[in-house]
């Protein structure tokens, strides 16, 4: 039984998700450790910047202390990414049916924004297990590793951040939004995208996305590193987390990391989209 065209696009959306979240991780990670330590540690960490993180890190922990918790994402951000480009395309097709006409932008960043919350439930509990993963330096270490980790902490603590983690995601508006008016300008009279100009339009678009989420970014990070066994818990919920961290350090507190994160942005999100593109290219309809 052949399958309908509609079936092979899901298909072929959810191939090329699997393969960008893969190169993403690949071209990332090391900026997302050093990100992850800086909004953790907050103002008065153990960190005195990015320049005194990553020298520490290297100096005390080697240069693959970079990549600590790089299994999760790696296979993680395949499956959040698969499911994220997967969903963007039924949500789309759900609120423009029409495939006569162009979908607007507006449609386009409605859609984002659903899909975000959608991926939420995927993508919290798999960047959990990374955070924690990630936080853990020299001396005594609460997970031997990511199975570890889910055993001890259980599906609750995988949840934790649910909340953050949906308002963080959310910005996919912004995300699918900057990659669509990156395109329009970008592309060639033929109406074709190379693979270098992709991989601009998805470094826009993942600094697009990063400049309208990151406060809830620092807040879910601080959630979602908290131990698991800490009693009282350090933070009551979103609220309460936000709230702390304005209280002792302030309007910069939320955007503790960001320089890394931004580092990160173009090689992580340009990889993301030049190997969706590519299998678009390699699986045509």
């Amino acid at each position: 039984m052949v399958a309908s065209k509609e079936t092979r696009e899901k298909i072929r959306n959810f191939i090329g998700g699997f393969a960008s979240g893969a190169a993403s991780t690949l071209a990332g990670h090391p900026f997302d450790t050093l990100k992850v330590r800086l909004q953790t540690e907050g103002s008065t960490g153990r960190f005195r910047g990015l320049v005194h993180c990553f020298t520490t890190t290297v100096k005390e922990e080697g240069f693959f202390a970079l990549y600590k918790g790089v299994t999760p994402p790696l296979l993680g951000m395949s499956v959040i990414n698969s499911c994220m480009f997967g969903a963007m395309n039924i949500v789309k097709s759900k609120i423009h049916p029409d495939k006569s006409t162009p979908i607007s932008l507006g449609e386009i960043m409605i859609s984002g924004a659903i899909t975000g919350w959608i991926v939420s439930f995927v993508a919290c509990p798999i960047e959990t297990v990374k955070s924690k993963l990630q936080v853990q330096y020299t001396g005594v270490k609460l997970y031997k590793g990511p199975i570890d980790c889910i055993k001890k902490i259980g599906i609750r603590g995988l949840y934790k951040a649910l909340i953050p983690t949906g308002f963080q995601r959310n910005s996919l508006y912004a995300y699918f939004g900057c990659y669509e008016l990156a395109q329009r300008y970008l592309r060639k009279e033929d109406g074709s995208m190379t693979l270098g100009r992709s991989f601009i339009a998805g470094g826009i678009a993942g600094t697009g996305f990063w400049l309208t989420n990151f406060p809830f970014d620092v807040i879910r990070s601080r959630i979602m590193t908290m131990p698991y066994n800490e009693s009282p818990p350090r933070y009551r919920g979103m609220v309460d987390c936000a709230k702390h961290i304005y209280k002792v350090e302030g309007l910069k507190g939320f955007w503790k990391g960001f320089t890394p994160c931004l580092l990160r942005t173009f090689p992580a999100n340009g990889a993301t989209f030049v190997a969706y593109e590519c299998v678009m290219k390699f699986f045509p309809m």
